[in-house]
């Protein structure tokens, strides 16, 4: 299933590189890395879904603009919403309002999304937000266990082995490494 490519071969985070700083920023711990995904998730679709009834015809940087706008407004209500059941909201800081400016948002839409029919374009979306999410989140429970030994904050009686991968050179190792053995299995 072409829309499926976005889980692995295409995954957004491994494999094509977008979003990589966030997700380095966001996954030191899985609960900073879930709550992210959660945000990023309910964010992306929806403006996705929004944007794509927008006309063709209006001229291409003004969509991206209105794109973002979409994004920008849908963000609002959704943070609301979540606010109270995630506890890392707060400590993502200017991380999740720039989710409204994302390479998804901005010009995945148009290079990719946009170009297909609705049905085929929500599966794509879908599965590309799906493989991003199990990307933040597989790199947040890895850091955190790996350099902390704990998950979720609390001790889970594995030894720290790894105390660099709290810091953004480990998150980008770790990334790095990682895209290299999907690359590899794809």
């Amino acid at each position: 299933m072409k829309a499926a490519e976005g889980l692995f071969s295409h995954n957004p985070v491994f494999v094509a590189g977008m979003a990589v700083t966030p997700a380095v920023a966001v996954s030191v711990t899985f609960d900073g890395a879930y709550t992210y995904a959660a945000m990023f998730s309910l964010v992306t679709f929806i403006s996705l879904v929004l944007a794509s009834f927008l006309p063709r015809r209006i001229p291409y940087a003004l969509r991206i603009v209105l794109y973002s706008i979409i994004a920008a407004i849908i963000y609002i209500p959704v943070y609301k919403t979540v606010e109270t059941r995630f506890a890392a909201l707060s400590s993502l800081g200017v991380l999740l309002p720039m989710i409204a400016t994302d390479e998804f948002v901005v010009s995945v839409s148009e290079t990719r999304f946009f170009r297909r029919k609705r049905g085929g374009m929500i599966a794509d979306v879908f599965f590309h937000i799906l493989g991003f999410d199990i990307a933040v989140i597989l790199m947040g429970l890895m850091r955190e266990v790996l350099s902390s030994g704990e998950l979720a904050g609390n001790m889970i009686g594995v030894k720290p082995v790894m105390p660099i991968l709290s810091s953004p050179a480990g998150g980008f190792i770790l990334i790095g490494l990682t895209a290299a053995l999907i690359r590899k299995l794809c």
